[in-house]
């Protein structure tokens, strides 16, 4: 009976140093295709090196910053030990909570592989808080179909480097032709305004932090919004869902977006074939503008309070940050599996980044151009007031667009006003 009994207690006292050893992260994030999926192969790299480390990524898709907020708020409690952040919220953040976040540049991260408008955002002075992920790398998706219906010649603008000029002429011979507005436009959303402000190198914000919406580049943008608008080159709709309805239903002959648009599009196997996506126009008369622009993208973050971030500094360190076989690898194939380009400069070597797709006109290696453009984007500057700015200058762009306000400056004059009363100024 007493070696029963020892043999009982052995075993427990085993399974028990078992679990001790068992090490967890928890992670936070959301859509189960794209960072969750990515997570979740970065999880298996690093198990090939760490199999003690169990990594729960959990899809946060409902009020994951609500949820992030009230942690912080109680110091820390409830919350993972990684998370997910958009760009352009995380400067707020990093300013109402600064000692919630580990410094990773201290711990060793080498930023200088990683693209460079990515890290602005996640930098305070000499500390850097983040671990980049993916792209919004942008371009000008266009229908071949509907360019060749209007009697032009698709290669001639394939790989092209525009004008917006050349972009609003080519867009009036394909509307006279075909019927089609040139562009798919969501009229409430900020998104293709941004694209273009941010073509050229210009910002929302002073270094001061202060509203900047009067400067040369910010009055341009919006002044080839309103001949767009004016021509009948956009197809205004309001929403996402009808956004992308207007997309895959023939309404429009191109679109103004970023990468992670390539999945909406192969949704429609009708789309084989028909679109492809040249650099981001540029507008004239502006020092320093480009081919090239950003919309969205985020970025992983670990909190000081979790009781593993030694842990979870490493993880995030060997799979997202570290050049080797198998993290080159995982890159590689998170493009391919989710269509998540990452920032991570080495790993743009991968042989799905330089493969062709069948699915757009005549095999474009797509992957391929939206990396080079994306090494040509601005640094951003989105501050912790970028929301409330959003809101602010969309509202008074679709004013402007209905006639309600007359002048660039009268709109500009509006989106001031509401910015500072949402503000309190």
């Amino acid at each position: 009976m007493k070696k029963r009994m020892f043999i009982v207690l052995a075993l427990v006292a085993t399974l028990v140093v078992g679990l001790s050893a068992q090490k967890k992260l928890t992670v936070w994030c959301w859509d189960p295709n794209f960072n969750v999926y990515a997570m979740k192969q970065a999880a298996l790299v690093y198990n090939k090196t760490h199999p003690d480390v169990n990594i729960e990524v959990v899809d946060m898709a409902q009020d994951i910053e609500a949820k992030i907020i009230s942690g912080l708020q109680a110091g820390g409690a409830g919350l993972p030990d990684i998370a997910l952040f958009q760009d352009f919220r995380i400067e707020q953040f990093l300013q109402d909570y600064p000692n919630a976040f580990v410094d990773l540049k201290a711990a060793g991260v080498d930023y200088s592989k990683f693209a460079a408008y990515k890290v602005g955002p996640m930098t305070v002075g000499n500390h850097v808080y983040g671990i980049p992920f993916d792209t919004g790398s942008t371009g000008l998706w266009l229908r071949t179909d509907y360019i060749k219906e209007a009697g032009l010649n698709p290669d001639n603008y394939a790989g092209k480097k525009l004008t917006w000029s050349e972009v609003i002429k080519l867009g009036v011979q394909v509307k006279a032709k075909t019927g089609k507005p040139l562009l798919a436009y969501q009229s409430d959303n900020f998104d293709m305004l941004r694209i273009v402000v941010q073509s050229t190198g210009g910002q929302f914000f002073n270094t001061d932090g202060s509203l900047n919406l009067r400067s040369d580049a910010f009055k341009k943008s919006l002044t080839l919004f309103k001949e767009l608008n004016d021509k009948g080159l956009l197809y205004p709709v309001v929403g996402w869902s009808d956004w992308i309805n207007a997309i895959n239903s023939d309404q429009a002959a191109g679109f103004l977006n970023a990468i992670w648009m390539v999945g909406s599009v192969k949704s429609r196997p009708e789309n084989a074939g028909k679109y492809m996506i040249i650099p981001t126009p540029k507008i004239e008369g502006v020092p320093g503008a480009s081919n090239a622009s950003n919309n969205g993208g985020s970025s992983w973050y670990v909190f000081s309070s979790s009781p593993n971030k030694a842990l979870a500094v490493d993880f995030l360190k060997s799979v997202w940050a570290t050049t080797t076989p198998d993290t080159l690898a995982f890159y590689n194939d998170i493009l391919k599996g989710a269509g998540a380009m990452g920032t991570y400069l080495p790993s743009q070597q991968g042989s799905n980044y330089t493969a062709r797709d069948s699915f757009f006109y005549k095999n474009q290696a797509i992957y391929h151009d939206f990396a080079t453009w994306m090494a040509n984007v601005p640094v951003l500057r989105y501050t912790p007031n970028y929301v409330p700015m959003r809101d602010a200058v969309a509202h008074a762009t679709l004013n402007y667009f209905q006639g309600k306000l007359k002048t660039v400056d009268e709109t500009i004059a509006a989106a001031e006003s509401e910015y500072k009363q949402v503000m309190g100024q």
